[in-house]
């Protein structure tokens, strides 16, 4: 007993110690406002509007005709554009496993949402077209001849609808749209269709997009920008894949105009789009292992602008010391896809289904909100894709159409969105059957969209179906720090996110990190037994 007593004060220490720990512990992880991360933003320039009233009327300018009305006093800039990745849909790029340097991009490769723009780069399978209802089903007969779609140079590209060529005309040159990228007002993609800043017209040349001419040029003058808004690129980027949010994770309509920062903290807070995809000659930084854009550069890095990282004193040595390295910074920070927004998960093309809230008919679609990511391995150099239209690698079924290249030796553990796509398959030359995507909306006739999809490339479809995988990188909708994934969300016991054995890690992380939590509880009722005890 007199031991005891001569030593109670040190127990008493250090089971006031251990308290104290496992409290600033809980209480760093669970909120910022104890202890926030420290970051400095760098200089950011803001889009200033630049009036173009005196311009036009110095030029007789009195209609907008796109950059036909730009290249008078901008035609660099205009060359610029023509050269670039928006326009062309297509550049070289080296980090393809297996691969030298290749020509791709939305031009030339297969897409697991709308089949294919183009066969093989020459030939416009979906690039633009006037698809209305031809076949309504019972109920929905007065829909008949409703506008459905335009095409997929609704929205990629930034051009008037003649197809991209990599030769230079002033026909090229007068393809371009300044003003989808250029204006606080006028817009582009379905929004821009649906609100009649852009018509689709039927030329001898076949169908083209004519900016509406009765929108006043003094109104659209005093709303050109020196530079992009965040909500020009969404009226396009919001909506790829067809729909509000089904394609990119996280990139939807619930970015435009006023963002909460539960939403995207870096929106929210009042980024843009370009402060971390930098223009240069209008090429933008990008960087992900399952887009196809290069010729910008890379994208910003989160340490550009969060010089101060994890400052808590328990948790922010634990990440600083063992995650750095492993973990990539949207693992945490971006928890949750589709948190406002459902995301597509999974499309169909053997079952066709009428939309009644689209009037128009649609692969079998699947989309899920606040879905948990699933985990890989990405080197941040190489990555696997089916290059278009090689003989494919079939595999129980499945193409992998795009899926980062990472191990636990090299690379860094990052958040995907896992989507499938059941697309038509020539099984006899191995390659995925385009699809003319306005037959289906039009009609409901998949079998005839695929024919007529596939005759370019003298492909056939003779009832197979193959399944594509894509794991999509996750890197918006980062959540505010006190919002970010905590340590048991991932390390505990009785439930994780993540798949350690997958990862390469077998049961080590659970195994030490119970341990550790073991270890802490047994020193803790050891130090509150001899405490009482002694009393």
């Amino acid at each position: 007993m007199n031991r005891l007593e001569k030593y109670k004060k040190y127990i008493f220490l250090l089971f006031t110690v251990s308290l104290l720990v496992i409290i600033l512990s809980y209480l760093s992880w669970q909120s910022t406002s104890v202890f926030g991360v420290k970051f400095s933003l760098r200089e950011i320039e803001r889009p200033r509007i630049v009036d173009h009233t005196e311009a036009f009327k110095a030029l007789n300018i009195t209609t907008y005709r796109g950059s036909i009305s730009c290249i008078p006093c901008h035609r660099d800039v205009t060359i610029d554009v023509f050269h670039s990745y928006h326009y062309q849909l297509a550049n070289y790029v080296s980090d393809v496993a297996g691969h030298g340097e290749v020509l791709v991009g939305s031009k030339y490769v297969y897409n697991d949402f709308c089949g294919a723009i183009f066969w093989n780069g020459t030939v416009p399978i979906n690039y633009i077209g006037n698809a209305t209802l031809k076949k309504p089903p019972e109920g929905f007969e007065g829909y008949r001849g409703r506008f459905i779609a335009s095409g997929c140079s609704m929205c990629h590209g930034v051009s008037l609808g003649t197809v991209p060529s990599t030769n230079l005309s002033e026909e090229q040159l007068s393809n371009i749209d300044c003003l989808v990228c250029h204006s606080t007002k006028y817009k582009g993609g379905p929004i821009g269709i649906k609100e009649g800043w852009r018509k689709l017209v039927k030329t001898e040349n076949g169908f083209r997009y004519l900016p509406n001419p009765e929108i006043s040029i003094e109104e659209l003058a005093k709303t050109i920008t020196s530079t992009p808004t965040k909500d020009s690129c969404l009226y396009c980027h919001a909506f790829s894949g067809g729909g509000p949010g089904f394609k990119r994770p996280n990139l939807g309509p619930e970015l435009i105009g006023n963002v909460s920062r539960d939403v995207d903290v870096h929106m929210g807070s009042g980024l843009w789009c370009i402060d971390c995809h930098v223009a240069d000659e209008h090429d933008f930084k990008l960087r992900s292992s399952d887009t196809w854009s290069r010729r910008g550069g890379d994208v910003v890095e989160c340490s550009s602008c969060h010089e101060d990282r994890h400052t808590a004193p328990v948790t922010g040595w634990f990440i600083e010391t063992f995650h750095i390295d492993k973990v990539a910074c949207q693992t945490c920070h971006i928890p949750i896809i589709g948190y406002k927004t459902p995301t597509e998960v999974s499309r169909d093309w053997s079952t066709i289904e009428f939309n009644e809230k689209l009037l128009r008919y649609e692969p079998k679609i699947e989309l899920k909100g606040n879905l948990t990511p699933v985990y890989l391995w990405w080197n941040e150099k190489d990555r696997i894709e089916y290059i278009y239209p090689e003989k494919a690698n079939v595999s129980e079924g499945k193409i992998i159409l795009s899926k980062p290249v990472g191990s636990i030796e090299d690379g860094k553990i990052y958040p995907y969105k896992y989507h499938i796509a059941v697309v038509p398959f020539d099984e006899d030359k191995g390659i995925p059957i385009p699809i003319k995507v306005g037959v289906v909306f039009a009609t409901g006739n998949n079998t005839l969209a695929f024919k007529l999809g596939g005759k370019p490339g003298g492909l056939v479809f003779n009832g197979k179906y193959v399944t594509l995988v894509r794991y999509m990188a996750v890197n918006h909708g980062v959540k505010p720090a006190d919002k970010a994934l905590g340590c048991f969300d991932c390390h505990g016991f009785w439930k994780t996110r993540m798949d350690w054995e997958a990862l390469g890690y077998g049961i080590y992380p659970k195994v030490i990190f119970s341990a550790i939590l073991l270890a802490i509880i047994i020193v803790i009722m050891g130090l509150i037994y001899f405490f009482f005890k002694g009393r």
